[in-house]
């Protein structure tokens, strides 16, 4: 409550999580985005993909996945081909090669070495707390490599990447509530 008696709004945003935006907080977004873009250029298997077409089904700003994927091709993980028929297309093996590759690709996972609150008594070892975060760390590396592309691409129920194409994704608002969309209304020109 604030001083006049109404509710105080509190919006948390921490990295790449934000309200509105469903990302990984262990992850910068970045990586997030490079993920996607290999799990889609990974469903389409052999066919190029458009940045446009990347960019609409991963729900990566164009511009933002034109830069990822210039990473992603320097790294040799996919190649690009100018032209009508022309697009991106995934190189590497997508059954050998892991997330952890692809976020180490673009933006390795650092672990916490050294306390950095700089105590004396911390000299040597981690603090409790940011012993605990490191084991956290640890965890997500370990899940990253235990899964390759073609695992996420194909391997669970439904499509891999999470989409509101159409259905009933696209009629549900936040909280997952499904909402009505109102019809647009054409404005006049004024003469």
């Amino acid at each position: 409550m604030n001083r006049r008696g109404g509710r105080v709004r509190i919006r948390a945003e921490f990295g790449p999580f934000r309200t509105g935006q469903e990302a990984c907080p262990l992850l910068s977004t970045t990586a997030e985005y490079a993920l996607r873009i290999m799990v889609a250029l990974t469903e389409a298997a052999s066919e190029p993909l458009t940045c446009d077409e990347i960019s609409r089904r991963t729900r990566v700003p164009a511009g933002y996945a034109l830069k990822v994927l210039q990473w992603l091709r320097e790294k040799k993980l996919v190649a690009s081909q100018r032209g009508r028929k022309g697009g991106v297309r995934i190189v590497c093996d997508p059954e050998e090669t892991t997330l952890l590759d692809v976020v180490n690709a673009i933006e390795p996972v650092e672990r916490i070495r050294t306390c950095p609150l700089g105590r004396r008594e911390h000299r040597g070892r981690l603090c409790p707390l940011h012993s605990r975060l490191d084991e956290l760390i640890v965890s997500l590396l370990e899940s990253l490599e235990d899964l390759s592309l073609d695992a996420v691409a194909h391997g669970g129920k439904g499509p891999p990447l999470c989409r509101a194409e159409g259905g009933e994704a696209a009629a549900r608002g936040r909280g997952g509530r499904a909402t009505q969309q109102r019809p647009r209304r054409r404005r006049r020109r004024r003469k």
